[in-house]
């Protein structure tokens, strides 16, 4: 089974913490969910399959030479390997990297980024909706850091989602069903974000419903059907009335904003006289062609 923090195990086998032990005591640390021996094992073969030999021994020694982040960035780890204490990294990008391992110790932050990066939002978008709502400091920069390393959607598939929600708190379950089976903007509303809603479309969907309930209880022969179906009959007809006042508002708000557009266009087309014509003629027609 796939899971979306997968980048990050690799590079705490990098770090030659191979014990399953210890490398699910470093993810329970940053709230990330414990693994199986098979996938560390995934992670370790791939690893050591790309590594040469002596970035291997470095790997296993601790002490790293020139040629050690290069080969890092053929693994796809080396953004987490500038946030180490490592001969040849600047303080200033382990700071850099420190904000992006705050991220998970924020969980509302947490789930709402994961929620929007399920739904493939963009990292502008989700870096601005979310530098609005909870005031943080994060760049484009830190959040495509963590999508990549801890919480990365385009390594599951549907059967790995079934697996992954069994084990997620309630909380963290509702937004991720939200993100896998709503709209992004029911999903906006959900995580109290800024969200544009359809008026009409929500009505269509409202009446649709309510018209499935009453035809269904219709369809009963007894007293409580015949009373439910009475009471889901009103809710239509209240919102059809609704929906279509909005439906025709939509429309003509579009006829009137696309009149505008007609409106604003005074500027004139003026086409050249027949003299001004036969003066261009003249000029651009090879010698005595004119005659």
């Amino acid at each position: 089974m796939a899971i979306p923090h997968e980048l990050y195990i690799r590079f705490l086998v990098t770090k030659g913490c191979l014990d399953l032990k210890l490398v699910n005591a470093s993810l329970g640390a940053l709230s990330l969910r414990t693994i199986k021996q098979e996938d560390l094992d995934k992670q370790a073969d791939l690893v050591y399959s790309v590594a040469p030999k002596g970035i291997v021994k470095q790997m296993e020694n601790g002490i790293y030479g020139v040629d050690f982040l290069p080969c890092m960035k053929v693994l796809e780890v080396d953004d987490l390997w500038m946030g180490e204490e490592v001969s040849g990294i600047k303080k200033a990008n382990r700071a850099h990297v420190q904000l992006v391992y705050d991220i998970l110790q924020d969980p509302a932050l947490r789930i709402t980024a994961n929620g929007l990066l399920i739904k493939n939002v963009s990292i502008q978008e989700i870096t601005r909706m979310l530098a609005a709502k909870f005031s943080v400091p994060y760049k484009e920069t830190h959040f495509d850091i963590y999508s990549r390393f801890f919480f990365n959607p385009c390594r599951m598939k549907r059967s790995d989602w079934k697996n992954y929600l069994v084990g997620c708190s309630e909380k963290e379950r509702k937004v991720y069903f939200t993100a896998l089976t709503e709209d992004v903007e029911v999903l906006k509303t959900e995580l109290e974000l800024p969200a544009q809603i359809s008026v009409s479309d929500t009505l269509q969907w409202l009446l649709t419903k309510s018209f499935l309930k009453a035809k269904t209880f219709m369809n009963v022969n007894t007293l409580e059907a015949g009373k439910e179906a009475r009471e889901w009959i009103t809710q239509v007809s209240a919102l059809a009335d609704k929906y279509e006042k909005h439906r025709s508002g939509d429309q003509h708000d579009f006829s009137k904003s696309l009149q505008l557009e007609f409106d604003f266009l005074e500027d004139t087309f003026e086409t050249p006289d027949s003299a001004t014509m036969a003066e261009v003629a003249k000029a651009s027609a090879p010698d005595g062609a004119a005659e």
